[in-house]
């Protein structure tokens, strides 16, 4: 990978890195008030636990997303792209699951502004994985092996 796709990816990589975080260093510094935002809690009870757990996975994901993009070579962006990838779908999908109770305990604006921006993080994070692989800006794979 190189020139304008290399700078995309790996650039990609770093905003996740610090997207991850700062909601991880939010979520341990003031667990009480990330729990309170409408679109977090959804009427649940609130569970100190899990929720500075998430906070800890987040910023412990930002380590390897850095150092992907940092390394840049291939195998650690690649990993590094795929397991935002997996994360971000995931995400998604779980609040695509609840979205019926996520609109009960917060506005639609909020809830469709949620989805939107989960839906956004996880298509960013796919394409960065896709311009990650080799053979993906559709050059014949010899070109690709002489890289």
């Amino acid at each position: 990978m190189t020139g304008a796709r290399e700078r995309v990816v790996r650039g990609g990589l770093l905003f996740f890195a610090l997207v991850s975080a700062g909601l991880g260093v939010v979520i341990l510094a003031v667990p009480e008030w990330f729990f309170s935002l409408s679109w977090v809690n959804l009427g649940m009870q609130y569970n100190p636990h899990l929720l500075l757990d998430y906070g800890a996975m987040n910023l412990a994901l930002a380590v390897p997303l850095a150092a992907s993009a940092v390394v840049a070579s291939p195998a650690a962006v690649r990993s590094g792209t795929a397991s935002y990838a997996v994360w971000s779908v995931a995400h998604l999908v779980i609040h695509l699951r609840y979205r019926a109770h996520l609109t009960a305990h917060t506005s639609a604006v909020n809830a469709n502004l949620l989805l939107v921006i989960l839906a956004v993080g996880a298509v960013i994070s796919l394409i960065l994985f896709l311009l990650s692989l080799p053979d993906w800006d559709g050059r014949p794979k010899e070109e690709v092996a002489e890289d």
